[in-house]
């Protein structure tokens, strides 16, 4: 029944995917995040349903649904395609026998893809919102149903994200709800309708459950970095302190002592064979990247055993640390920084770490120019606080997981630089400051 009804919602979206490329972007981003037909267990478990609203975008583009003229060119865009190409090389020039290599380069390439065709259909107020909200409805869903779990459970739920994606493993599900939360902080603020601001609020409060209750110390730490910064910079402090404080006692009263005590270990890494296992694979990929500066390894080389081993008594970059060989096998890189450089070289992560340094940079321009503009662009500043803080939470939290190549990370970046385009456009255009101050009030 649960996949007929699905199949049913399916049939009926896609007549709004026709009567607006948009809506189809939507449900293309939508489907992506939440990987619905892995909560499925009849005939739509096979169904590429992501692919189909892919097609549909992309064939409404090639045929004129949307203008090309209408395409905002920006400088993440073309990034996205250097690191496109750099991954096809580093996908061409990979080791031999690497069965995860075109997994990961097929991810990477989808995700780019979607945000490289964002610049189509993201230009005004309403269309950010809507991004946020599908980021919302994609990726927070995966949070509220294991925080509810959670919750039920009194703590003893064992997180898990949807089978068969990169967001199986409970480190990278709880690093990439870190990232949601600053969105639902942002939708929560400027929703209009009360019950939707309660429901905002509740998501918050139960995907915070659930990253804690997962007992990864890499969303620990990441949640942290997102606690710590609403404290100390929002404009909402009272809120803030109350949702950190309600946070730390959920925590405390819901999470089992297995994994209280895995928290504790955050600060006995020398004790922690754990963390020696990410130490000993940072220092492969390391390695792994000397051996090939340019195009790296090829994706999730560090995971191959043959590799592995060719590389295991090499110093890398961590020579300084005195190792012992490890006689364990083959371990994930367990930090975005040494998967990318394992993987694409020290070119690739130096594309990738400008990628994000570009955000941070763009929040910088976002916040001088809505000074500018006044209180009718204040929900600007705010949403470009909310991404930055999405991509703090994300670059702190990854540096313990391979988690690179998450499609929504790409999403965050480009429509931090899309929201740049739109406040720089409306500062040097009297009648759009004029439209927006009328506009005013919440979404």
């Amino acid at each position: 029944m649960r996949d007929l009804a699905f199949a049913l919602m399916l049939l009926a979206a896609l007549p709004l995917a026709l009567a607006r490329p948009f809506n189809a972007y939507l449900l293309w981003g939508w489907t992506g995040m939440l990987a619905p037909t892995t909560y499925f267990y009849g005939f739509m478990v096979g169904a590429r349903v992501n692919f189909v609203f892919a097609m549909l975008t992309l064939v409404l583009l090639v045929f004129g649904r949307v203008s090309w003229r209408n395409y905002q060119g920006n400088v993440v865009a073309w990034l996205y395609l250097l690191l496109a190409i750099h991954a096809t090389f580093a996908f061409w020039f990979a080791y031999a026998g690497n069965p995860y290599d075109e997994q990961y380069y097929e991810i990477l390439l989808k995700g780019l893809l979607f945000a490289v065709v964002m610049p189509f259909f993201v230009r005004e107020r309403v269309h950010f919102h809507a991004v946020l909200i599908v980021i919302a409805l994609g990726l927070g869903i995966h949070g509220v149903l294991n925080g509810l779990k959670t919750i039920a459970s009194g703590g003893g739920h064992l997180m898990l994200g949807p089978e068969g994606t990169m967001l199986a493993d409970r480190n990278h599900l709880s690093t990439a709800l870190a990232l949601v939360l600053p969105v639902l902080l942002y939708l929560q603020t400027y929703a209009t309708n009360r019950l939707v601001r309660l429901g905002y609020l509740g998501a918050f409060c139960v995907v915070v459950l659930a990253i804690l209750g997962g007992g990864s110390r890499a969303g620990f730490v990441a949640v942290s970095v997102v606690g710590m910064w609403l404290i100390f910079t929002t404009r909402r402090k009272g809120l803030a302190v109350v949702l950190v404080v309600a946070a730390v006692v959920g925590f405390l009263a819901f999470a089992p002592e297995d994994i209280t005590e895995r928290m504790s270990t955050i600060t006995e890494a020398e004790d922690d064979n754990s963390f020696m296992g990410r130490v000993f694979a940072w220092r492969v990929s390391s390695a792994i990247a000397l051996a090939n500066p340019i195009f790296g390894g090829g994706f999730h080389a560090v995971q191959v055993q043959s590799i592995w081993d060719n590389f295991k008594a090499s110093s890398g970059l961590l020579g300084f640390l005195h190792l012992p060989v490890p006689e364990f096998s083959a371990k994930a890189a367990h930090s975005i920084y040494f998967e990318v450089m394992g993987d694409l070289g020290f070119v690739g992560l130096g594309l990738f770490l400008f990628i994000l340094a570009r955000a941070l940079w763009c929040r910088r321009v976002i916040k001088r120019a809505t000074a500018r503009l006044g209180s009718p662009y204040q929900w600007a500043r705010d949403m470009a606080d909310m991404l930055m803080l999405a991509v703090l939470a994300y670059m702190v939290g990854g540096a313990a997981v391979s988690l690179g190549y998450f499609e929504v990370i790409y999403m965050v970046v480009m429509l931090m630089e899309l929201l740049r385009i739109h406040v720089v456009r409306a500062l040097a255009d009297p009648m759009r400051r004029e439209m927006a101050s009328g506009a005013g009030g919440k979404a």
